[in-house]
């Protein structure tokens, strides 16, 4: 099973919907879509709007592959279930998005080598056709990140002091 998030963006993404039901016609692959508030349902996928976020990780750890926007909540909830994935960032030339922080996260992602990044939704079918790859072992660097927030949170502190 393929499991497709689109997040809670207001803006739709229509060119993951309409490229992941194309997969679902052509494949024969049960794909399973997380549609948000896009007004775009697909017709040979399964879908829903929104779940309770235990039912969502269910969904991730039965998926074989996740394909989703490059949200930091879904990229968390892939990693900790450690199944193979897929970030499709959404961009702001298709009106996806007010403008394209979604590549940081998404290369940084490809960078470490825990799940893949595509740009290109044409791109979507060969990867679903294949063995997915295997993540690379993604370990919670929470102590790290929590010293970083709190020298960010001084720095703009201090600046608004001085």
């Amino acid at each position: 099973m393929i499991y497709v998030t689109l997040g809670t963006m207001f803006l739709g993404f229509d060119r993951l919907v309409r490229k992941m039901d194309a997969i679902a016609a052509s494949s024969g692959e049960r794909v399973i879509i997380q549609t948000g508030l896009s007004k775009l349902l697909p017709t040979h996928a399964e879908h829903f709007d929104f779940k309770p976020h235990e039912e969502v990780l269910q969904l991730n750890r039965e998926a074989r592959l996740v394909v989703a926007h490059a949200g930091i909540g879904v990229t968390m909830d892939a990693l900790q279930a450690k199944v193979p994935f897929v970030l499709v960032p959404r961009l702001k030339r298709f009106g996806e998005h007010m403008n394209d922080h979604q590549l940081d996260l998404a290369r940084a992602v490809e960078k470490r080598g825990w799940g893949r990044m595509v740009l290109d939704v044409e791109d979507l079918a060969s990867l679903c056709a294949g063995p997915p790859a295997a993540p690379q072992d993604y370990v919670a660097d929470s102590e790290r990140l929590i010293a970083s927030v709190r020298g960010w949170v001084a720095r703009v502190a201090e600046e608004k002091r001085g």
